[in-house]
């Protein structure tokens, strides 16, 4: 039976998986990875990350134009987004 890889945890929490790991696991620099504990254990799992897009005022009263809503479903989503209840 094969040994376990072993790592060691930095000061600042900072662990290093072995390369055999990362290439069994297809991990290349800059990937990210979930952290669960599960029964006592440690389980990384690679995580897939979305970009998200941050819209301007411009860009949101363009969606508010093209949208088929209410007035008052209008309101409500302007709420939401943080913005005045009437479009300047």
């Amino acid at each position: 039976m094969a040994a376990k890889p072993i790592v060691q945890v930095s000061s600042r929490g900072s662990i290093t998986l072995p390369a055999t790991v990362r290439r069994q696991l297809g991990l290349a620099d800059g990937d990210v990875l979930t952290v669960e504990i599960r029964d006592g254990a440690v389980v990384l799992t690679p995580a897939h990350v979305t970009e998200v897009e941050l819209y301007t005022d411009e860009r949101l009263r363009e969606f508010e134009r093209s949208a088929s809503m209410s007035l008052e479903e209008l309101r409500r989503a302007r709420g939401t987004w943080g913005l005045p209840s009437s479009a300047p």
